[in-house]
């Protein structure tokens, strides 16, 4: 497989001519470095990487002569793990506030560390790289979240795959690494992924007592990806106290290993359910540590709604850099049962909401919330879809339908 295409490129470039410094965050193994290195920026451009200890030793030891460099971009990889940086680089700036001086990359999101938000408020961008949209592997337009907003219409065509090769997407996930093995490989790399990636990313951002406990909790989280998060469950099940388990959790989330959903707060209901929905970062890893295979996933037991949610729900938040709209995400559910997995809020107070089933047969009934909501918004609700999958886009009425998963990335 060749070097893949990356939608964020353009909007890094962008952001470098105009902006003092540019941060590009993500999980670890996304493809943030391959990113950076990959575009072909002007001038004196040099990289250093804090993965090298020797280059991490001397960031700590001199973090103002580390930056000052006779260079028109210098490209600092994984930043997080020197935080002194961030002050010497706001003094740098200060002095000469040429946009595109610094591109850093981080394996944890860096404006919800203290030094990096007091030092650079004002001075940077931050664009969040996830791992491969299917688009981006087929080189397809990925533009449902605009699609939805501005013309649905261009949605509205029958798809070419099934639901098995949906279900390989979903198990295959979107890490490089993953998406270029085999099968039997893939699950190699994925549980090397869940155990000594995700300790070393958490340790990057806090040195906790029981990093042990970490792929357990991961593991957990995995078997409660698409569902509301309980963690009161969580710390019965593990053994720790809910406080704690709260801060690994918000740990895990820095590091781009979960992706929490909040819940629309509206006055739709007095019932509603105001717990977070949970997703792992990538529906294959989800799939590994649920022990959901292509071949598993017909037998009745299998989880496998829970994973094609996930699969859906990430190639929705991993188009939003990209996207012109720019919705925020949120889920709603009622105590009544009536629930929408994904609301799109537009800045202008436009809903879209987005159901998605694993299955490939689509009643009325799959349209209880958006209904719901439909009837609720009025004029306000832009569109409601369920993604299935079948091949068959189908209308169900007034600004509603069903659409392959397909949607998601091919227009046309």
């Amino acid at each position: 497989m060749g070097l893949i295409a990356r939608h964020a490129a353009d909007v890094v470039r962008t952001a470098l001519g105009d902006t003092p410094v540019v941060v590009v965050n993500g999980p670890r193994q996304a493809g943030k470095s391959t990113l950076v290195r990959g575009l072909d920026l002007p001038g004196r451009v040099e990289t250093v990487s804090l993965d090298d200890e020797s280059v991490r030793e001397f960031a700590r030891l001199d973090p103002r002569g580390f930056v000052e460099r006779p260079l028109d971009t210098l490209i600092i990889d994984e930043v997080q793990l020197e935080p002194r940086l961030f002050r010497a680089i706001k003094a740098a700036v200060d002095r000469d506030r040429r946009p595109g001086r610094f591109l850093l990359t981080g394996s944890a999101r860096l404006l919800s560390a203290p030094d990096m938000a007091n030092a650079l408020v004002g001075r940077v961008e931050t664009i969040d790289l996830w791992p491969f949209t299917h688009g981006e592997i087929i080189g397809a337009t990925d533009r449902f979240v605009d699609l939805i907003f501005e013309d649905p219409t261009q949605l509205m065509h029958n798809g070419e795959l099934g639901r098995g090769d949906y279900i390989d997407l979903a198990v295959r996930g979107g890490f490089p690494e993953a998406v270029q093995r085999t099968p039997g490989r893939r699950r190699d790399w994925f549980e090397a992924y869940a155990t000594t990636i995700v300790q070393r990313a958490v340790l990057a951002l806090s040195d906790i007592d029981r990093i042990a406990a970490i792929p357990r909790l991961v593991r957990l989280c995995a078997a409660r990806s698409a569902q509301e998060l309980n963690v009161a469950a969580i710390a019965g099940e593990i053994g720790i106290p809910a406080k704690t388990v709260d801060s690994y959790l918000t740990l895990l989330s820095d590091a781009f290993i979960l992706k929490t959903i909040p819940a629309w707060s509206t006055n739709l209901s007095a019932k509603v359910v105001r717990r977070p929905k949970l997703h792992l970062v990538d529906s294959g890893l989800a799939a590994h540590l649920l022990g959901v295979t292509a071949a598993s996933s017909h037998t009745p037991s299998a989880p496998i709604g829970p994973v094609v949610e996930t699969f859906a729900t990430m190639q929705i938040v991993r188009q939003l850099p990209w996207s012109r709209q720019r919705p925020t995400l949120w889920h709603f559910r009622d105590r009544s049962g009536k629930e929408v997995d994904l609301i799109l809020e537009h800045p202008d107070g436009r809903i879209v909401g987005v159901e998605v089933k694993a299955s490939s047969t689509i009643t009325a009934s799959d349209f209880r919330g958006l209904s719901f909501l439909k009837e609720r918004l009025g004029e306000r609700f832009a569109y409601g879809v369920v993604l299935h999958t079948a091949t068959e886009a189908l209308s169900f009425g007034d600004r509603l339908a069903a659409l392959p998963l397909s949607a998601l990335w091919s227009d046309s």
